[in-house]
């Protein structure tokens, strides 16, 4: 398992908010946490957390074919 939030997201510095993948997965990337224009200061939020913004990719499935055969009525 990984956890990709490295810094407090709590104003009182604790890690609330979290993203966690499998470590054999890539599919997470550019992990920041930042004020999410609450502000009354520099990292002085008015609110208690702060925003937590990362890419993620995904794949969409395949689509899934089926054929319908009407009986006799």
């Amino acid at each position: 398992m990984m956890l990709h939030v490295k810094e407090p997201t709590h104003i009182r510095g604790h890690t609330l908010d979290v993203v966690i993948t499998r470590d054999t997965v890539d599919t997470v990337s550019n992990v920041v946490d930042t004020d999410p224009g609450l502000s009354v200061g520099l990292r002085n939020i008015s609110k208690d957390h702060y925003a937590v913004i990362f890419y993620a990719r995904s794949s969409k499935p395949a689509p899934v074919r089926k054929t319908v055969a009407l009986g006799k009525l």
